[in-house]
């Protein structure tokens, strides 16, 4: 260790210390050994260490603003390197790269900060050091900026003035492509006025291994001060503008970016980060981590989308540890989420223990996804999503939905949905539309066949409709908007407009709403997923049939699709990485076709599986609810369900056969569970609340409770017990949808009143009471016009029509009103673009697009239009054996 006494001593920044002070040095020391081609540490990581070269040498690796790298410097045996991070600890200012294998000593400033504590007289001796070495190095640095500017200042002051223009604009150009230069300068004269520049002879521009060339730093510094000083910073600002637009076209991704960021139009770059984030990462992952670091710091945790990136380029790099950084810091910027959001940090921080880092940014993920949008998610809509065009991340999610490989008819249906729901002149075209409507059957009274007062209600409720398709305003305003016109206009009491709010079927549903948070947010529904998961062979068929079983047996518990298939979606992406499936693949998205089966596409088969369900059942007849309790529709609706579950299982594992055999592994399933450890006391209360509450659904033949107090018991247990708190109370419960039923729950009695029901039946009379005797191809009828409403309409506008409209034709049939609402829901539930499924908009976004394809997912969609109509095929002669058809 003499040596390296010796070695120390001669470094000027230990120059002047004692031989005992040395000594106390090399205790800290700490050897390392770096294979050639090992990056000792990269530029822009914190410095957090000093390092002495003991034998193999270094390069110092400089990346520029362009993307590209330099090597500035080799360094070997006694040379020393990162001593600045001993004082300030800033980022790295270059990246160092081993030539050939090497030992270096390290000491960290942790140890060199214990020393200072016991020295500080050291730190004196340091600083003055460095400020000696600094002195020197600037004065060198200017006696040689300013032979250089003045070599520049002859340079340009000699040449015209548009050639001085020429060489002004050039500066904003990191490389110079001599192929390109006329079209990103825009003057015939780029080629020629470059050649001058490159025969002068002057250092001022160098080649770049036959790529181009670059100026030299000195020289663009001279003429982006020259370029200020003539033109100005918005001329500066506007340029940068031009030059990323024209990279844009020219697909060069990397420049493009620059110029965007150096423009500070941080939408434009974050577009392009976005789009070709693919391209970036394989091609260019060190710009990438460069140019995301350049943007903004308000505006980079403003949008999801380049957190995501940012993350994904450094687990690209290799810093798994940055990429749980960059994460962590964005959540603890935000207020603080849910107990699932919180579950899952807890998660990632057990599984970064264990240094499973894949997983643990997988949980990282999930936990921003779900808090960005659980006060939408959870209220089980995403009308706010499309409202709230301010916040980038949320906007994007939808879009990068409704992009990618579409045929030009999914594109065109795309198109038109979304003009209608976000643009401002969708929503100003469907209110003059309305409006006009309105006026039309209001004040000029055509001849329909109904009378005055039928015909103004008619007036409004086409208002609505329309109202409602464009989304004008949303759902719920426009329905409270709908039954105060009623009330102001003399067509409807306040007691029959508004009386849906003092229904047992408005309170059924709060109760079912607060149980589904509260299992949401206890952590019990992730709980139960899991188990159900691990209770089935980790092979590819029965994992299919696991989460097809568990998506039904979680929409009996929660009603709101968005939030089942948020939550649930981070944990099956998870399940196909452990069986080693890629993203993509058709075996990660058939484990998805599976699970939304009971997650989105079976709502029909409880009262409580859906918001729509209990629209529906809501607008039944008293004696029809009455009848069909809890249980008795289940019931009903088993035998159906189970030909529309073996129908779509058999479709799932005949079209997306796993290109790969899994990998089995019960790993991913065991650590959740072991994380998740025993079950806490929201679980334990929640889970006693669950079954109080199905129990009592299950036996109201003998306590003769409503299923609706049933409901409100087990909420106002939840409630004081604190299970339910008032965040949860306000973000889990779907507010808007309460305010849209108890404002529609009239339209039944209002319109049967005025015998609009039976004006509205005869329009489709026409099409089903022909086939009165022959029930089957009558159903099939009906379940094709909901496939067609569903195109324009939400599944809730699909239901409340329908049901307006075709339940008098109940009697004419000889069926229950309830089987013709069944027929309607499950004609409601299929879908073709992915425009008309919210829900599957949320499990996409949750996954950050991992999760599945769209042009592979809609491959199952026929499959459900038609075990749909085998379901009610197979349902007729139960429903005669139940007598609901005669």
């Amino acid at each position: 260790m003499a040596d390296l006494a010796d070695i120390i001593r001669n470094i000027p920044i230990f120059s002047g210390l004692a031989r005992e002070d040395v000594a106390k040095i090399l205790g800290k020391l700490e050897e390392k050994n770096f294979a050639a081609g090992a990056t000792v540490f990269s530029q822009g990581e914190k410095g957090d260490s000093f390092y002495i070269i003991q034998s193999g040498a270094v390069q110092v690796v400089l990346n520029t603003a362009g993307g590209r790298s330099e090597v500035i410097a080799v360094l070997g045996p006694q040379d020393c390197f990162g001593e600045m991070a001993l004082l300030s600890g800033d980022p790295r200012s270059a990246t160092i790269v081993a030539v050939k294998d090497a030992t270096v000593w390290r000491l960290s400033r942790e140890d060199w900060d214990e020393l200072i504590e016991k020295h500080p007289t050291w730190l004196l001796h340091f600083c003055a050091t460095l400020s000696r070495r600094l002195t020197h190095a600037e004065k060198q640095y200017s006696q040689g900026r300013d032979t250089f500017n003045t070599l520049a200042e002859e340079f340009y002051g000699s040449r015209p003035s548009e050639e001085q223009e020429f060489l002004r604009h050039l500066s904003l150009l990191t490389t110079v492509d001599p192929k390109n230069v006329n079209v990103l300068l825009q003057t015939e004269k780029a080629e020629g006025f470059l050649n001058n520049l490159v025969k002068s002879q002057l250092p001022l521009i160098r080649a770049l291994d036959g790529k181009g060339y670059e100026l030299h730093g000195f020289f663009r510094d001279f003429l982006v001060e020259k370029l200020v000083a003539v033109e100005g910073k918005e001329t500066r600002r506007q340029l940068h503008t031009r030059l990323a637009e024209i990279y844009h076209s020219l697909n060069i991704w990397d420049h493009a970016t620059h110029h965007f960021i150096e423009a500070q139009d941080w939408a434009g770059a974050t577009r392009i980060l976005s789009d070709h984030k693919e391209e970036l990462l394989n091609g260019s992952a060190s710009f990438l981590k460069s140019a995301l670091e350049r943007i903004s710091q308000d505006y980079f945790f403003s949008d999801l989308r380049l957190v995501h990136i940012k993350a994904q380029t450094l687990a690209h790099l290799g810093d798994f540890a940055g990429a749980v950084r960059t994460y962590k810091e964005v959540l603890a910027r935000k207020a603080a989420g849910t107990e699932s959001v919180v579950r899952y940090q807890n998660m990632a921080d057990i599984l970064v223990e264990k240094k499973d880092y894949v997983q643990a940014l997988n949980c990282l993920r999930s936990a921003l996804t779900l808090m960005e949008q659980e006060t939408a998610t959870l209220a089980g809509d995403v009308t706010e999503l499309y409202w709230d065009r301010g916040k980038p991340a949320k906007a994007w999610q939808l879009s990068k939905a409704i992009s990618g490989e579409a045929s030009l008819w999914s594109r065109l249906l795309s198109l038109c949905s979304r003009f209608c729901r976000i643009d401002s002149p969708g929503r100003w075209i469907g209110g003059a539309l309305g409006l006009s409507v309105w006026g039309y059957l209001w004040f000029w009274q055509p001849d329909i066949g109904l009378g005055p007062d039928a015909l103004k209600l008619v007036a409004l409720l086409s208002a609505t409709l329309i109202f409602w398709i464009f989304w004008v305003f949303p759902e719920h305003g426009t329905a409270l908007f709908f039954a105060l016109a009623l009330i102001l206009t003399g067509l409807g009491s306040g007691e029959t407009v508004l009386g849906g709010y003092a229904s047992t079927t408005w309170f059924m549903s709060l109760g079912v709403l607060a149980l589904g948070a509260a299992i949401t947010g206890s952590g019990l529904f992730y709980r139960l997923s899991l188990q159900l998961v691990r209770f089935f062979p980790l092979t590819y068929h029965w994992q299919t049939l696991a989460l097809g079983f568990m998506g039904v047996v979680i929409a009996a518990l929660i009603p709101q699709k968005s939030a089942r298939a948020t939550i649930i979606s981070p944990m099956i992406l998870n399940l196909s990485e452990s069986l080693g499936y890629k993203d993509h693949s058709k075996a990660t998205t058939g484990l998805f076709a599976a699970t939304f089966l009971g997650l989105g596409q079976l709502n029909f088969l409880y009262l409580t599986g859906s918001t729509a369900t209990l629209l529906a059942w809501g607008l039944l007849p008293a004696d029809v609810r009455a009848q069909f309790t809890w249980g008795y529709w289940f019931i009903a609706t088993l035998p159906p369900t189970l030909v529309v579950i073996a129908t779509v299982l058999l479709g799932v594992n005949l079209l997306y056969r796993p290109e790969s055999q899994s990998r089995v592994s019960y790993r991913m399933v065991q650590n959740q569970i072991q994380i998740l450890g025993p079950l806490s006391r929201e679980e334990w209360i929640t889970l006693v609340v669950l079954c109080f509450t199905v129990a009592g659904w299950l036996t109201f033949s003998y306590h003769k409770i409503h299923a609706a107090w049933i409901s409100l018991i087990g909420l106002t247990v939840l409630i004081n017990t604190g299970v339910l708190g008032w965040g949860m109370f306000k973000k889990g419960i779907d507010w808007e949808f309460l305010i849209y039923l108890g404002a529609t729950l009239s339209i039944p009695s209002l319109l049967t009143k005025a015998k609009i029901d039976e004006w509205l039946s005869g329009f489709f009379s026409p099409f089903v009471l022909p086939f009165v005797d022959q029930p089957a191809i009558a159903f099939i009828i009906i379940a094709l016009i909901g496939y067609a409403l569903k195109l324009v309409f939400t599944s809730r506008l699909v239901v409340i029509t329908l049901v307006v409209a075709l339940s008098s034709l109940s009697s004419d049939m000889g069926i229950s009103p309830w089987v013709m609402t069944v027929i309607i829901l499950m004609g409601a539930e299929v879908w073709f673009f992915r425009f008309q499924v919210d829900w599957h908009t949320m499990a996409y976004a949750t996954t950050d697009g991992k999760a599945f394809t769209y042009p592979l997912m809609c491959r199952i969609n026929p499959v459900y239009a038609l075990a749909y109509i085998l379901g009610l095929i197979a349902g007729i002669p139960y429903w005669r054996y139940l007598g609901l058809m005669g």
